[in-house]
């Protein structure tokens, strides 16, 4: 996957240098809303966050959405809209009557970014569409579900882990601070064991290798 920074230093040269988007749209927001998962207060979810740094002006948002508009712009020339597919909205219907989660939390978080886009006004960003009908409780299904899933893959994977094994649950908090927009716990967990010194550093001293 590409990295977010290298999506917002593209984003901010399209907007201040008239450069080409060298993305999609669709990648532009999903970086879109891991920064505003970066600015999350603890009172606030995601769509509210969202609503809050682009009201603020967050340059790195501004960037991110005028550069998602060029990029669909561009991509819309001689295409006709896709057709909308509402799988992931009738399973986050039916978690919210105790079905256990079908799709990830990424997956829940693009079909928001999805009705955002299909449901926006003449003249309206997929922000603002995203905060508009966030408000108005159409996504509170999808986000409870998204949350619920992710409560389910930090189970899943510290039900892998020993009882007394102190370095397994300090990564999975890591991993869970650190993932990545579509990447599995395990994932960023394999990820972080890879690439990052420190994880690499504390594995070596506690397991003994």
């Amino acid at each position: 996957m590409t990295n977010p920074s290298e999506i917002i230093r593209d984003a901010i040269a399209c907007r201040d240098d008239g450069q080409e988007p060298n993305y999609t749209a669709d990648e532009y927001e999903q970086t879109m809303l891991a920064v505003a998962r970066l600015e999350q207060s603890a009172a606030e979810n995601v769509a509210q966050s969202l609503a809050r740094v682009a009201q603020n002006g967050n340059d790195q948002v501004d960037a991110l959405l005028f550069t998602a508009d060029r990029a669909r712009a561009r991509a819309s020339v001689g295409k006709s809209a896709p057709s909308p597919s509402s799988a992931i909205g009738l399973d986050a219907e039916r978690v919210s009557k105790g079905a256990a989660p079908g799709f990830t939390r990424a997956q829940y978080e693009d079909e928001m970014m999805r009705l955002s886009k299909a449901a926006a006004r003449p003249g309206e960003s997929p922000a603002v569409s995203f905060a508009r009908l966030a408000g108005d409780g159409h996504f509170d299904a999808l986000y409870a579900a998204g949350e619920l899933a992710d409560e389910h893959e930090r189970a899943n994977a510290m039900s892998k882990a020993a009882p007394d094994d102190r370095f397994h649950r300090l990564l999975v908090d890591m991993a869970q601070m650190r993932k990545r927009s579509g990447e599995t716990l395990d994932g960023a967990c394999a990820r972080l064991l890879a690439e990052d010194p420190i994880v690499r550093a504390a594995y070596d001293s506690t397991q003994g290798a």
